[in-house]
């Protein structure tokens, strides 16, 4: 028998976990808990609310009482690649009719770079800096959106006023590569986060669920020198969508491969 309200929460965790409890079952009460366990209703609740912070119920309020959540099915796999239209560059075929949110802008402000961007820039951390927010979706479907936040280097907006502002047809890289002369080269890395609340809210995360970080560097060559111009920072549902690639063979890895052996363990 259960006695604290992490083994509650484990056995009620192993149970969702299994499909024992399925996807929209209703979870016993408060109440049936403490009884079933010989703990009190405090504990009960404790052990209900930490599984609600994992994202794995749903409390529906009143009488309804406490719900496994049902979560989607497989993820929508965002595809990596960099692509054009007429409207400029976009990052992947499936995302290519998103557009900004309903009711929402790019904004553009001049705030404190966070440490990790502000390396990847080579500025110091909390040195103001000029980000183009926004909140991109699908049209069609409103849980499918991405905040996207566009750092960039002080030395870029000094020579293109313009991204302060309206960037104007193809965008803030349009006009990186007119200033450059040359093909932005793109780089990426992916990682995930807890979401801050306005973050939740913007995305329409429920309780529990992480985001899924892609950084993205944006490099040109300025007077045989290398420059990141912009840093891109996009976050979206960690449960809602994947980044899928394929693996590329190197080394002694490239086919016809040589046997394997014992005496690389030797000496």
């Amino acid at each position: 028998m259960a006695q604290t309200a992490e083994e509650i929460a484990s056995q009620l965790r192993e149970l969702i976990r299994t499909g024992a409890a399925a996807p929209g079952e209703r979870l016993p009460t408060m109440e049936a808990l403490a009884a079933e366990h010989g703990v009190s209703r405090q504990t009960a609740r404790q052990a209900l609310n930490q599984l609600k912070a994992e994202g794995l119920v749903e409390y529906k309020g009143g009488r309804t009482g406490t719900f496994v959540r049902e979560r989607p099915g497989r993820r929508m796999v965002r595809s990596r690649s960099m692509e054009r239209d007429g409207l400029g560059y976009y990052s992947g075929s499936n995302v290519q009719h998103w557009r900004l949110v309903a009711g929402t802008r790019t904004e553009v402000a001049t705030a404190p770079v966070p440490p990790d961007i502000a390396e990847l820039l080579g500025v110091g951390a909390g040195e103001p800096v000029v980000v183009r927010k926004r909140l991109n979706g699908d049209p069609e479907n409103e849980r499918f959106r991405q905040l996207t936040d566009s750092w960039l280097h002080p030395a870029v907006v000094a020579e293109l006023p313009a991204l302060t502002g309206d960037s104007g047809l193809g965008g803030i890289y349009d006009r990186i590569e007119e200033w450059a002369g040359q093909p932005i080269a793109w780089e990426e890395e992916i990682t995930a986060a807890t979401p801050s609340p306005s973050e939740a809210t913007a995305l329409l995360l429920p309780p529990g669920v992480p985001l899924l970080r892609v950084i993205r560097t944006s490099t040109v060559r300025i007077e045989g020198k290398t420059l990141i111009a912009e840093v891109n920072d996009i976050r979206m549902s960690g449960e809602l969508f994947s980044v899928k690639y394929p693996l590329t063979r190197r080394g002694a890895a490239a086919w016809p491969v040589t046997p394997a052996t014992a005496d690389f363990y030797q000496g």
